[in-house]
């Protein structure tokens, strides 16, 4: 059995301890120097982190196998140089690679050499010269210090004066030692946290976070720590992840390769979603905290594995994740991060049935005593967000302690009514449909059957009908992918059609469009019959929809409605704006909404003045294919919006036809775009089918 040294005290210790813990090959663990709650899972060593030599003789007189270093102090003093000149295996950065974090101006000058996305910036040393390029650009500023300041070094000076306060206290006070200031240019977005474990070129991602930095509700109050997290970013598609994982942290290992500081521990991107793309803010060369206590618990592989393999450069597998949120709430001493009291008894913890991970904690005998700004964090599990923020808000309400506070409103980015999580709302549909599924195959001896014919090669088309052919299959249809080539006539699709639509073994027949431009699709969707058609476009289906006749709804106006009625809107005399007259999309919307009671303006993209008419909306729907044409500006306060377009940039990137992170701060609720209708109409499309099914037997 192995035994393990964490360096470090806090929270991420705490949560790193308690991953390793979980290890079938870790026989003992000892923490240095730890905290109260670290003692429960490992043996405390009273060393301090930074320690290096006295670390080092530990190590070697315990015959430790292997060392994980938790904050950046140690790595920045050279702990892994050391341990590694002595032929001991250690997790963690070496002094030289570490500087990716202990000056940020070396991180910027790494990211513009090789092209990183991040903000453009300056960087001085002088009082005076600072000052002056502040005070001739645009506020909000940000000021950085250029070197470690235990998350504290970073200004966004919203004004001349507070830009000179902070100007003054890096370079003429040295508040954090003497050093240099990065000022850059101020972005807008939502900030979200990319960890990996990086060895050399290669990286393993871990999943998105998003931490809380501000003391208090409404993030207002000063910078801190930390003061919750969350998994489950309902604001960044797969996309996103993909680019960032991509363009930042992958080019990232790559260029610390390049410049013979080869990263081997773990990166962490403090990135932001701005309207032109995702950006870097910051990188970390360890853990961040508190986005390590809400990451490390979803991890299912052995982390030990991991970190011997990128401490020893030997390949490893991709670490497996479990599909599930995490949400975490840290409880911090009154004052906190200004001046505080310890020492103040806490009770209760006992009870709490979910993960606690200690910060700053004591025992005085039985007694658990606050030791520190930062004390505790409770952290949940749940199917959603939703279910995370009230499993770990229930647990809270156990701990006492008149000395402590914490924030209301984690993850307010996706709770606070603005996000329509279409992936969690369909995900929810599957699953009932999983269950209805499986009682009709028990009653009627066979399950509903989808048919599927896609013609060409079309990229996005292949994703979508891989999709669609597999959720049929994960709540238990049967299903049948039909392709033909990008040359097929339209009689060879007309024909396969016809022996569907006489096959009494499938219920529900869908084409993927767009077709070739050989195919009229029009003469396609009307050859699918009636009763099979589970889009919902074939011309009697719209007809008899208009006509208020049972039909089969298409099946993204069916997901949009659903939507919206999650944001638990009373359509009843409310206007609803359509900008988009597709039959697809707008016109049968137009009509499931009359049906409602609003009121319904439909509209085009080249409506005149368009935003006097979009102003107009309780409830917004887009739906034409222009990149970002709805901007904040012509958003009513407090409206739902729906975004349906899909578009793809110039540089690859997905964006939807709503600015959303302009918009997004003017509506009550707004779907993210993809991920919000996109997954919904592929819940529909399997509820459609079998609701042809029943019809079919008679139901």
């Amino acid at each position: 059995m192995k035994k393990v040294l964490v360096i470090g005290g806090g929270g991420r210790e705490h949560a790193i301890v308690d991953a390793l813990s979980r290890s079938p090959q870790v026989g003992r663990i000892y923490c240095a120097p730890g905290n109260a709650g670290i003692a429960a899972q490992a043996e405390c060593v009273p060393v301090k982190d930074t320690d290096v030599q006295g670390l080092l003789a530990f190590a070697q007189e315990q015959g430790i196998d292997l060392t994980v270093v938790g904050p950046e102090a140690a790595l920045s003093v050279g702990i892994v140089d050391a341990f590694r000149a002595a032929g001991l295996k250690i997790f963690g950065h070496t002094q030289a690679a570490t500087r990716i974090e202990s000056s940020k101006e070396f991180a910027k000058v790494l990211m513009d050499k090789y092209g990183i996305p991040t903000a453009g910036y300056r960087s001085f040393e002088d009082f005076q010269e600072a000052l002056a390029y502040v005070n001739a650009r645009p506020f909000p500023a940000v000021l950085k210090y250029d070197g470690l300041a235990a998350g504290k070094g970073v200004v966004i000076a919203a004004d001349a004066a507070q830009a000179e306060a902070a100007l003054r206290s890096m370079l003429l006070d040295e508040a954090f030692g003497k050093g240099r200031v990065v000022v850059e240019d101020f972005l807008t977005g939502p900030e979200f946290s990319f960890m990996a474990f990086v060895d050399g070129e290669k990286v393993y991602p871990m999943p998105l976070s998003q931490d809380h930095k501000r003391a208090f509700d409404g993030d207002k109050g000063p910078n801190t720590g930390g003061m919750g997290a969350y998994t489950g970013l309902p604001f960044l598609t797969e996309e996103d992840r993909v680019f960032a994982q991509e363009h930042i942290l992958e080019a990232a290992a790559r260029a610390m390769v390049a410049e013979g500081r080869p990263l081997s521990g773990v990166l962490y991107g403090g990135l932001m979603k701005t309207p032109s793309g995702i950006k870097v803010i910051e990188f970390n060369a360890r853990f961040g905290d508190p986005e390590t206590e809400v990451v490390l618990p979803l991890l299912e592989s052995d982390i030990y594995d991991i970190f011997e393999a990128v401490a020893t450069g030997r390949e490893t597998a991709e670490p497996v994740w479990r599909q599930a949120v995490t949400l975490g709430v840290v409880l911090a001493s009154k004052g906190y991060p200004g001046g505080y009291d310890k020492g103040a008894e806490i009770l209760g913890v006992e009870h709490v049935d979910a993960k606690v991970y200690h910060m700053g904690t004591k025992r005085d005998g039985e007694r658990l005593l606050t030791a520190g700004g930062r004390v505790m964090m409770v952290v949940a599990e749940g199917k959603d967000i939703r279910d995370a923020h009230g499993k770990v808000y229930a647990e809270l309400a156990k701990i006492r302690c008149e000395n402590l506070f914490f924030r209301r409103d984690i993850a307010h980015w996706a709770l606070d009514g603005r996000i329509l999580d279409g992936k969690a709302l369909s995900a929810s549909i599957k699953e009932e449909l999983k269950d209805r599924v499986g009682k009709l195959a028990v009653k009627y001896g066979r399950k509903p059957s989808l048919a599927v014919i896609i013609v060409g090669n079309n990229p996005a088309s292949q994703v979508y009908v891989r999709n669609k052919v597999k959720t049929a299959i994960y709540v238990g249809m049967n299903s049948r992918l039909i392709t033909m080539a990008e040359d097929a006539t339209e009689e060879a699709l007309l024909k396969m059609i016809d022996e569907l639509n006489r096959d009494p073994e499938v219920d529900g027949i869908l084409v993927q469009l767009p077709l070739p431009k050989q195919i009229d699709e029009a003469r396609v969707i009307d050859a699918i019959a009636q009763e099979k058609d589970v889009d919902g476009f074939h011309p009697l289906n719209v007809a008899d929809l208009w006509l208020g006749r049972p039909c089969t709804v298409p099946c993204t106006p069916k997901g949009i409605v659903r939507l919206i009625d999650e944001s638990g809107l009373d359509l009843g005399g409310k206007t609803a704006v359509i900008v988009g007259r597709s039959n697809i999309v707008g016109k049968p919307v137009a009509k499931l909404l009359l049906d409602r009671n609003a009121t319904v303006i439909m509209a085009h993209s080249r409506t005149k003045d368009l935003k006097s008419v979009t102003l107009q909306a309780d409830v917004l729907v887009v739906a034409v294919g222009r990149p970002n044409m709805i901007t904040g500006d012509m958003v009513k306060p407090g409206a739902v919006v729906i975004d349906v377009g899909i578009n793809r940039l110039p540089d690859g990137r997905l964006c939807g036809d709503v600015d959303y992170v302009d918009a997004r701060l003017r509506a009550s609720w707004i779907t993210p775009v993809p991920g919000g209708v996109g997954p919904m109409t592929i819940a529909m499309l399997m509820e459609n089918t079998v609701e042809c099914f029943l019809a079919r037997v008679g139901e």
